[in-house]
């Protein structure tokens, strides 16, 4: 005995709408050059992407470096968090900033004046920086700007990230990336 059961006009067999991704898409390019971590840098910054900024950073599993930041020298007298700072101090700022930011306001990392000297697995990169940050707190600058340093080396997979940033001053008037960390590790 067949049952026929009739399926038209119930929708069982139409296509249906395509669901938004419930992640917004992030860029990240396989670090194989100096450069690349610059891209990658300023991506995870403009995506406000906390994994694929740490992926910037030099990774102790494949690497006999580790992470070291050395703030501006007033920066370094006015806040002892940097006695301490690490990868994991880094983690903890950049996500406290990404927290006290709403997901659709901007945020920019504008390079200037870059100047990369590379060896066969190590790299300095110098550069004038502005960063934007348009975040929640009214108590700290939502621009940044100075010089810094970043020191890069490859790994045992041949990728390369950041090991060494140095943060530096330009003009006394100037609130530096160091000051933006500070005040978000807490």
């Amino acid at each position: 005995m067949f049952i026929i059961v009739s399926l038209q006009g119930c929708g069982l067999f139409d296509t249906r709408d395509v669901e938004p991704p419930t992640q917004t898409r992030s860029t990240f390019i396989q670090p194989t050059s100096p450069d690349i971590v610059l891209t990658n840098l300023i991506y995870s910054i403009a995506e406000k992407d906390l994994d694929n900024y740490m992926r910037c950073f030099v990774d102790s599993v494949y690497s006999v470096r580790r992470f070291r930041f050395i703030p501006d020298a007033l920066s370094q007298s006015s806040y002892p968090v940097f006695l301490t700072w690490n990868l994991n101090s880094e983690r903890i700022y950049f996500s406290n900033l990404i927290s006290a930011t709403d997901q659709t306001a901007s945020s920019n990392l504008f390079p200037d004046n870059e100047s990369f000297t590379t060896a066969i697995d190590s790299a300095i990169l110098d550069m004038d920086y502005i960063l934007v940050f348009n975040h929640a707190r009214t108590n700290v600058s939502k621009e940044v700007k100075g010089k810094l340093r970043f020191v890069m080396g490859s790994d045992s997979r041949s990728l390369w990230s950041i090991h060494t940033w140095y943060d530096f001053i330009d003009n006394n008037n100037d609130t530096t990336w160091s000051v933006l960390k500070a005040n978000f590790y807490n």
